[in-house]
């Protein structure tokens, strides 16, 4: 791996060679990392207080200049080939769903924290098994937690949009019936495995419409 090192004019220097260059003067460029020639200028003129500019020369200008312009064709053939796929609604529906999972999935803190997906721990028999699927707490996640749960909201939320666009699918009163009772039993469970995640992260969350166990059954006038 070799150095990026700058030295500023100083006639007076240490005899030991450790000393010769100072450690925060030195770059010592690994091989995945990225080190082209802007970076490497930007390293020399923040230590040495320059303004030291790259000069391009005409053959490379125009090669860049090329390679912007036929990427732009290759997009512009692509947008007309298909020019009737992104007017399609669904198109975008799609799209929205997949940035919106995305978004609120948490990939950033898993990126940026380096999170696995679960946690994964040995058994008895020596196989590697999911031992943790929701983190508790609210201030960590494991990567894959996320995903659940951004999934299985897109889940719910179309779920209620379906109710909403049945009679554009299907005319049969009785498909229709069926069909209403089979998406509300859908929410019903995935609202119920939203709510017992959610619980596992927060455990304090209690709301409930049902009454408490204790509570004396009767008439009316009785309560």
């Amino acid at each position: 791996m070799p150095y990026l090192v700058v030295s500023a004019m100083n006639m007076k220097r240490a005899p030991r060679l450790e000393s010769f260059y100072p450690e925060e003067d030195a770059w010592l460029i690994s091989g995945n990392e990225v080190s082209d020639a802007r970076m490497q200028i930007n390293f020399v003129n923040n230590h040495l207080s320059t303004d030291v500019q790259i000069k391009y020369t005409v053959a490379n200008i125009i090669y860049k200049n090329l390679v912007v312009m036929a990427v732009m064709a290759v997009f512009a053939t692509l947008v007309q080939k298909m020019y009737t796929i992104l007017l399609n609604q669904y198109t975008w529906l799609a799209i929205s769903l997949i940035v919106f999972i995305i978004c609120t999935a948490g990939v950033v803190f898993s990126l940026q924290n380096g999170m696995p997906i679960f946690r994964f721990e040995k058994n008895e028999f020596g196989a590697i098994v999911i031992g943790e699927y929701f983190q508790r707490g609210q201030r960590s996640q494991w990567a894959g937690e996320g995903f659940i749960m951004s999934i299985l909201g897109v889940v719910i939320g179309m779920s209620y949009l379906s109710l909403n666009k049945v009679t554009q699918f299907l005319d049969d009163k009785q498909q229709i019936r069926m069909f209403v009772y089979i998406i509300i039993a859908c929410i019903f469970i995935m609202q119920k495995l939203y709510l017992v995640a959610y619980r596992i992260k927060s455990p304090w969350y209690d709301p409930s419409f049902m009454p408490p166990d204790y509570y004396q059954r009767g008439s009316l006038a009785k309560d």
